[in-house]
């Protein structure tokens, strides 16, 4: 699904270069460029299903896809995270891809080295695919909404610095704007990182690994619960997830293979 060889390749080489790096100040290094690259690589745009005649099925599968996309990076980033905190057990000075880790998923560097460890099994993961796409449909209106279609923002993501974004219209708050994204990638990789470290989702994230630990699945049945505060309109945002997940056009969609990326 990821272009310009970042998982498959990446595992590979991975394997490779750490049996021929001897100096752990090299694997650290190593594993920091490795880490920035899944971490801050462009997200390659796809093709929309042109099999799926219904706009609504197509575009939740587009989404689908992109998710798929974004599961599979934290999946890599995820495996380098048992090495690097073995390997920052044995050195004082701060390992520099657990440095990148603790910033990039926003977590506090003067916390214990367990915290730590535990913060990013919470954090580092990714979402059932169907749950991304039904909250890009109610957020952007199926893709349709002004947002989704001048800025490619299709889960709402505000920002609060004059010219950071679209100005929504009748809006009086003058710094407030809705985040302008360059690719569709670029705004799932948001909703991500914010789902992933905003304090209003600790329960999903908490639930999502309990399901991890007990080998059950992960659905989006499970963590729609967890979600009241992603909307002003707390438990009736619940109802509002349930019906579109349940609607034909999510349903189906997730009936359809995976598409290529571009």
């Amino acid at each position: 699904m990821i272009k310009h060889a970042t998982l498959a390749t990446v595992v590979a080489t991975a394997g490779l270069l750490y049996t021929a790096l001897t100096h752990e100040p090299d694997l650290a290094e190593f594993d920091r460029k490795e880490l920035e690259s899944l971490i801050e690589s462009r997200r390659p745009a796809l093709f929309v299903n042109a099999s799926i005649e219904d706009r609504r099925q197509q575009f939740a599968r587009l989404v689908m896809d992109y998710a798929e996309q974004e599961n599979e990076r934290l999946r890599a980033v995820r495996a380098f995270v048992p090495g690097i905190i073995e390997r920052q057990t044995k050195h004082v000075d701060r390992d520099p891809a657990l440095a990148l880790l603790i910033e990039h998923f926003e977590l506090d560097p003067n916390t214990s080295l367990d915290h730590l460890e535990a913060e990013l099994y919470l954090r580092v993961d990714g979402l059932p695919p169907a749950l991304v796409a039904t909250q890009a449909a109610i957020e952007s209106a199926w893709g349709q909404s002004r947002f989704a279609l001048e800025g490619n923002n299709y889960f709402g993501h505000q920002c609060y610095a004059q010219g950071c974004g679209i100005k929504p219209k009748g809006n009086t708050n003058k710094n407030l704007e809705v985040r302008r994204f360059d690719t569709v990638g670029d705004s799932v990789a948001a909703y991500y990182q914010n789902i992933n470290t905003h304090k209003a989702y600790r329960k999903l994230r908490q639930v999502r690994l309990d399901l991890r630990t007990q080998n059950e699945p992960l659905t989006t049945k499970a963590l729609i619960p967890t979600l009241s505060r992603y909307s002003e309109l707390g438990k009736q945002y619940l109802k509002i997830l349930r019906s579109v997940f349940r609607s034909d056009y999510i349903q189906l969609a997730q009936q359809v293979a995976p598409h290529a990326s571009q």
